[in-house]
Parts: C-alpha cells; structure tokens; sequence
C-alpha cells in the first residue's frame, strides 16, 4: 500500500522509536508509544497535550493479507532532542531518511548536524476506523495492541481534503457545531488559525448536557474574571429564559453595571476585535440587572458601598438592601459558628426555644428570643430553668450564655425592620428574569460565608422554582472547604453539613436544571466533593502543585504553569472527547477593568454626579 494515498504528501510524518529494548506496550498504565521527527521544525503543532494521529494497518481475519488503514488518536505527553551521532536505540541506526545518515553530516559541516531530532512521547486514547457506509465518519473501539512498525505519527489536518481520508482535528475532539463559544482551540501558544482567521471554536453544547456543573480553577491574573464574565454573556446569549446569580466578592463583577464608564477588555494579537455595535448589543444580552447589597453594621463598609448602590440607581439597576433573618435559617445550628460563647449548651437552648415559637405561630426571630430568655430568667431564680414548651431543663448560666450569642448574631442577622415584618423571605429576591449580582465585597469572611450558605439552603428550597439557573460561586473554596482548621467541633459541624447541602444541591438541583458554576484560586483547600460533582472542569493559569486538586494531568500542569492570560485547558467528557483541550479565551464585549482602575472610575462617577 502506497503511503501517499493514506498520508498527503505535503504531511510532515514522525516514525517509530523502538527496538528490541525498548517495544511499544499495553498495560495497566494505559497505551503508550514513541516516535521520532528529524526535524521538528517541519512540525510547528509539537507541543505537551496537543492532540496526535497515528495510522496503522490491521487485518480483518486470522490469514487474510487485506491490510486496512485505521488509526490511533492519542496526545502529546513529553518531547525530548536525541542526537543523532549518539543512538539510544538500534532502531536509529536504521532509519532511511537521508537526514539520519550519520555520514552526510562529514561531508558537509555546516549541514543538518546543526539540527537535533526530537522525540515524541504519545498516550494513546483510542482506534478509530472508517466506516464502510459513511468514510467521512469513524467507529471508535479500545486499543487491542500497540502500533506497529508500519505506523506514522502526524498532526490531523484542520478541515477534510479530498486525497486524504484520515480524521480530522474536529473528528478526534469531537467539536461541537452548536453551544456556547468558549474561545478558540490550539495546543500551541496560539490558536489553530490565528494567522488566517479560520479558527476552530470550542463549543460548550449545554443543551445536550445532563450536567452543567462547571468548575473553574485559575490563580490571579489568569483571566478567570474574564472567563466568568463571557461565561455568563453567553449562556444568556443562548437564551434569554437562562437566569444569572453571581456572588461578587471582590467587587470586579458589579462591573457589568456600569458600562458607560468601564470599557471592554483590549483585544491583543490574533483576538478579533470588539466592535462598537456589538459592545452596545451585549448589554442588552444580559437583560434587566438586579444588584443585591447586604446591609452590615460596620460604618466603613457601609460608606465603602453607599457609591456603588448610588451609580447602580441611576443607571436604572433594580438594587435591593437586604438582611437575613434568623427566623429563615433551617436550624440555629447554622449560626453556631458565630457564638460569642464557650457554651456547648447554649445552641441547643436556643434551638428549642426556635421551635416554642414556631409552634405557637410565631417567627423565631433574635429579639423574640432574646424576649424568651429575658422572662424565663425574670421569673425564675433557680439554678435551673425548665423551657415551659417541652419541659427541658437548662442551667441559669447557659441561659445567659444564650442571651450573650443572640447578642453577637445581631452582627449577622435581623438588621431591616422592614424584612422582619415581611411574611416573604428576603432571598426570594434572587428570583429575577435577568442577571442577579450579590454584592459581597463590603463584608467580612464570616459574613460573607453566612450569606453564601443561606443562598446555597435557599436555592436548594426553591430549586423546583429556580429552573434555567446558573448560579456563579466566586472563590468556593470558602464555602465548601476541604477542612475547617482550629475552632470547636461544633463549627466542624456547621461545615460539615454545609457541605452536606451542597452535596444535595449539586445532585437535586441538576434535575430541574439549575446549575452550578464553581471557581476558586486555591483548589487544594476545596472539598473534592466540588469536582466530583462537575464534570466540566477548567483550568488556567496555576501552579504545578495546585493543579492535581484539578485533577490536571501532571504533563499538563506544567503547561498551565506557564499560561498567559486566558488561555486554560478543558475537560468536558460529555461535550466531546474526555481528553483535555488547549483553549485561547477571545476577548468578550463585556466591561472588565482593574480594580485599581474600577475604583477610580466610581470616585469620578461619583464626584460628577454630586456637582
């Protein structure tokens, strides 16, 4: 058989590195092999990850001589120089390109000795064969055995030709013609068609997929922000149905309100540009904006947020203050971590003191409460106090153990009046037709984790109501950590069961379609139960050492290590192939600055207003 009819000519080909030392195996560590390119420079796409062909023959029967093409899809795991006056192996010495004659290098000495040949180290995934009805398509099959002698290596083209029937980049990754477009796919440090503009789109084809969980891992700097922006443009983009939440807790989301005075991002190099029509257009992608502020009792966080609810209402943004109400939480326990208190007791005093009121008709707010144990110390003078509603008995201590945690709570809780009086819970104000941003940067981390997990607790109360959802979680390290170092068993316990209500979210919540988007800089300190429960996962630029908590290949992270901004890999095993794929983040239409730059375009926002 003719190896130009399965190769086109014009196809640089790497061939195999083996000898009787050194065979090409199957086993339990998967399918590898190694092939060797004289001249590297003839394969520009030569980089860690990028995907690889591999055909080889076969034949169908026990004594047939019909040889069949077929071919191996693989990816690019190592590359290493060999030189080739040094051969590791036999097989070099036998090697019929003219380059590899360790004579001609003599007769010429500034010649091809110059160059060092290069090895490629592959993993191999799968076999693909044409298929007899249909040769533009191909029946996938595990690998049965290692590829021959016969085998050569290449790059699979962009787009099918007629003279060469083998896979094509699309066929092996499977690409999606519809869905969200995420960027643009290259192994290199540049998108395939970065020169002519014929790029190959990832597709992110939601509509196909059972689970939308998505997980997001990037250090700062690596354009995370960026991706979670263009994220939630184009989910709203493919449907104006498709609700947004987005918890901001640094202040750089709350940009998407404000897009008179924050610019878009610059597009640099290969990016198309952003015209002028379509950054006008995509507001509009996004719909009515709500921003909801949580109020606080700190006086600096207060003044620090007053500018931006100010800017918001002139620009027509639904802005909501909102307290959480103690009444609202699934149990007392919630807020254990809270207590300003020693008391073991104190929480479970607190808690059937909840549910005399609740039974009596009445919400078990903090003042209510604080009322309760005000009489029951009032009216009695024992060392012991019985709870008249269930009969159990507290000392006198815990009694006043409580009353200093109920204290604390007001902190954290019951701080609108307004809301008190309200039979409607305040976090029904997330279901919004539009895009939702919780503004979370004025707080404290213990603030902050409250509200994330009263949302958390809502949203899985109200899933049935929240269909067509995507709720952003920024840094879910936070909320949903690996460990709690230090404090008392019971704030074990507080984060224990948190983790236990996302554990329900992220399962129940997928049925009635409301999904998860999950990112964090640091994943070595998030539950594995997050990427357990997201089989979209993304990463960008992290460290090597981080990476495995992504379960990123350890070739890989070391590729990622060295990420500029926006570029990630991802893993997305039911949109296409399991493998992990090289994508370059285009620049979205959507407002995105620095903070620094942010910050100083509210105070001039401000100052002009107020002239």
């Amino acid at each position: 058989m003719e190896e130009t009819k399965t190769i086109d000519n014009n196809v640089e080909v790497a061939k195999p590195y083996h000898d009787i030392n050194t065979p090409f195996s199957i086993d339990e560590n998967g399918a590898l092999a190694e092939y060797i390119i004289n001249d590297p420079e003839k394969m520009p796409q030569l980089a860690l990850g990028a995907s690889i062909l591999i055909r080889d023959r076969k034949t169908e029967g026990l004594s047939s001589n019909d040889y069949k093409d077929f071919w191996y899809a693989g990816r690019i795991i190592g590359l290493k120089s060999v030189s080739p006056f040094n051969p590791e192996r036999t097989s070099m010495l036998y090697q019929q390109d003219t380059l590899m004659d360790p004579t001609i290098p003599l007769d010429n000495i500034n010649g091809p000795h110059t160059h060092q040949p290069m090895v490629i180290q592959v993993a191999l995934t799968r076999e693909l064969s044409p298929r007899e009805d249909k040769p533009d398509e191909f029946t996938e099959s595990a690998i049965q055995r290692p590829p021959s002698g016969y085998s050569r290596l290449f790059f699979p083209k962009l787009e099918r030709s007629a003279n060469d029937p083998s896979p094509t980049l699309k066929d092996i990754l499977r690409v999606k013609d519809e869905g969200l477009n995420l960027g643009m796919i290259g192994f290199g440090n540049k998108p395939y068609g970065w020169n002519t503009g014929d790029f190959i789109e990832y597709k992110w084809d939601i509509d196909k997929l059972d689970n939308k969980h998505i997980f997001i891992v990037g250090e700062s700097g690596s354009g995370k922000t960026v991706f979670l922006k263009n994220l939630a443009y184009e989910i709203r983009k493919h449907d104006a149905k498709n609700k947004i939440i987005m918890t901001d807790v640094q202040g750089d989301i709350s940009q998407l309100l404000f897009w008179d005075f924050v610019n878009h991002i610059p597009t640099s190099g290969w990016q198309p540009s952003i015209k002028e029509d379509d950054y006008k257009a995509a507001k509009g992608v996004f719909g009515k904006f709500r921003l909801i502020v949580p109020w606080t009792k700190d006086p600096y966080a207060e003044t620090e947020v007053i500018s931006i609810v100010e800017l918001a209402r002139k620009r027509s943004v639904d802005v909501r203050r909102i307290s959480l109400r103690f009444q609202d939480l699934d149990s007392p326990k919630d807020a254990e971590y809270l207590f300003r208190t020693s008391s073991d007791q104190a929480v479970l005093l607190i808690e059937d003191l909840a549910e005399g009121l609740k039974s009596s008709g009445e919400p078990a707010s903090l003042s209510r409460l604080q009322t309760a144990i005000s009489r029951l110390l009032t009216r009695n003078t024992t060392p012991q106090i019985t709870i008249p509603t269930n009969g159990v008995s507290y000392y006198r201590s815990t009694f006043e153990a409580s009353r200093r945690a109920l204290r604390g709570l007001e902190e954290y809780f019951d701080m609108d009046p307004d809301g008190l009086q309200s039979d409607q819970n305040p976090l029904d104000d997330f279901d919004f037709d539009g895009t939702t941003i919780l503004y979370l940067d004025h707080l404290n981390q213990d603030e902050r984790l409250m509200w994330e997990m009263q949302l958390v607790s809502w949203l899985y109360r109200k899933k049935k109501a929240m269909q067509n959802t995507y709720v952003f979680f920024d840094e879910a390290h936070q909320i949903i950590p690996a460990n709690k170092s230090g404090g008392s068993s019971s704030s074990a316990e507080v984060f224990a069961r948190l983790r236990s209500n996302f554990e329900r979210l992220a399962r129940e919540g997928r049925k009635f379609r409301l999904n998860l988007v999950l990112s964090t800089q640091n994943p070595q300190d998030l539950h594995p139960i997050v990427p357990e429960q997201c089989p979209t996962r993304v990463v960008m630029k992290i460290n090597p050492k981080n990476a495995q908590y992504a379960f990123l290949d350890k070739e890989l992270a070391h590729v990622a290590n060295s990420f500029s901004q926006g570029q990630f890999w991802i893993q997305s095993p039911f949109n296409g192939t399991p493998d992990w794929v090289r994508v370059h983040s285009i620049a979205p239409p959507v407002p995105h600055a620095s903070m620094e730059i942010f910050r100083a375009s509210i105070t001039e926002a401000q100052t002009t207003v107020t002239k």
